[in-house]
């Protein structure tokens, strides 16, 4: 998938769920049915290896949740709330594109 679609697939899928718990390094998200409809195209895994700072996510379709493990060092706690308020938040959503483009591992880098 192409690294700002992806972007913009991770947009709508924050924005579309609730938190369920978050540590500093660690978020479970339960997702809404129609932000999984919107993101089926969505691989969980392009998460780990197109964003940089973080280390692992996990999806549980039958929950509807997804555990994302993070590095605070890259990315900052309070992004994640950004993400999730996107939806109702609107003029937050560029800056939100803009912090997770500085994050984007683009097409061919490693």
């Amino acid at each position: 998938m192409d690294t700002d679609l992806l972007i913009d697939r991770l947009i709508e899928l924050a924005a579309d769920s609730d938190i369920v718990h978050h540590i500093p390094g660690r978020i479970r998200l339960k997702v809404k049915l129609a932000a999984l409809l919107r993101a089926r195209d969505l691989e969980i895994s392009d998460l780990v290896d197109r964003f940089a700072g973080i280390l692992d996510a996990r999806a549980n379709a039958g929950a509807r949740s997804i555990v994302i493990s993070y590095d605070t060092g890259t990315i900052p706690p309070t992004l994640w709330e950004c993400l999730v308020k996107g939806k109702a938040e609107p003029p937050q959503q560029k800056t939100m594109r803009e912090q997770l483009a500085r994050l984007a591992v683009w097409d061919g880098e490693q």
